[in-house]
């Protein structure tokens, strides 16, 4: 079997989903001939990298010029027999391409952006709408990631053929940092926060309620680690909040060492108002941390261990998770705890046979 894989992304670029797809294409390039179109984020890599089974194609580097340009691959791709992409921009180029090639399409999906941007901003939840409805209405085979992103996608969007399958992770290489490292004491209690300083990631409730909490414990300390430029206008609110000595904040850590640093952390928090999967506390939870989690979306499916639940946007549930804490309480939260890269890839391997059998 011959199967493309489109993706806006992929290695050695070290994101959560890059990574999933790369378990996924590392078992089944084991007896299958894989190809993948991606994009060339930095131009040091190969446009053409061939390696045993795999062959992997990237095309410019900007994500709506990557779409553009991938179209006019349909004559070099025509003979595959089975596409698998993700949201959103590779979706549209796996419609196109699959015209020609005969070939169904498996389609990954990590959210539903329109209800997320309902809470926020009408015409960004109008945009995402429209995209959505346009791709939900593809007849694809959709692999939702979480229950959550299922039940949403199912209000809107009912006569899909789908599957639930959770995404999950093999550990990384960890690098050996200590907390001296970054200017703190081996004393000090250290919480960290990493993703990108979005409304939706809701960063300014913690650090408005950061010194209250402090008040349990003064060796709280606090390690922002904000996974993209330093943007001043996407920061403006939280500036005032930065010149605490007790809050350090790190911009633009290379993908492959976010993980050495995600390690240092004591309390691990997640403030979200929506998440449909949280990766990054995923690895905290692989990883055997305490977390913080607000109990919204798909958090409370895809977590384990030690996990303090509090109300999203909500002061005194927040403060009662660290009191859990400070009084060492331990939630031993076990919803996902039998979940393997393995059984991820057993899920995926019976659709891709269904599907080619039936092509």
């Amino acid at each position: 079997m011959k199967i493309l894989y489109i993706l806006d992304y992929y290695k050695p670029s070290k994101w959560w989903v890059e990574r999933v797809f790369e378990n996924i294409i590392n078992h089944f390039s084991k007896e299958n001939k894989i190809i993948v179109l991606t994009s060339r984020f930095d131009k040091k890599l190969k446009k053409i990298e061939k390696n045993w089974n795999i062959e992997i194609h990237r095309i410019w580097k900007w994500r709506l010029l990557f779409t553009l340009i991938a179209f006019f691959y349909w004559l070099k791709f025509k003979n595959v027999d089975l596409i698998h992409t993700s949201t959103y921009n590779s979706a549209y180029v796996a419609k196109f391409l699959s015209l020609f090639s005969k070939a169904k399409i498996i389609l990954t999906s990590h959210e539903i952006l329109w209800q997320t941007w309902y809470k926020f901003k009408w015409w960004k939840w109008y945009f995402y709408k429209k995209i959505e409805d346009f791709i939900y209405k593809m007849w694809f085979f959709y692999v939702f990631v979480s229950n959550h992103v299922k039940n949403v996608a199912l209000t809107s969007y009912w006569k899909l053929d789908y599957k639930v399958i959770y995404n999950w992770l093999e550990k990384i290489k960890l690098e050996n940092l200590n907390k001296q490292d970054l200017w703190f004491k081996n004393t000090d209690i250290l919480w960290v926060f990493a993703w990108r300083p979005w409304r939706t990631k809701w960063l300014l409730f913690l650090l408005k309620n950061f010194e209250e909490i402090r008040k349990l414990n003064p060796n709280f300390k606090l390690l922002l680690l904000l996974l993209e430029k330093n943007n001043s206008k996407k920061i403006e609110k939280i500036q005032k909040y930065l010149n605490n000595p007790n809050i350090k904040i790190i911009y633009e850590i290379p993908h492959d060492k976010i993980f050495s640093y995600l390690n240092l952390a004591d309390i691990w928090i997640v403030p979200s108002m929506s998440e449909w999967f949280w990766f990054t506390a995923l690895e905290f939870s692989t990883l055997w941390k305490t977390m913080v989690l607000s109990n919204t979306g798909a958090i409370p499916e895809i977590n384990f261990w030690d996990c303090h639940f509090f109300k999203p946007n909500n002061k005194e549930s927040f403060l009662t998770s660290f009191k859990e804490i400070f009084n060492w309480k331990k939630n031993n939260y076990w919803y996902n705890k039998l979940l393997t890269v393995e059984k991820m890839v057993k899920n995926y391997e019976e659709i891709y046979k269904n599907l080619w059998i039936n092509k």
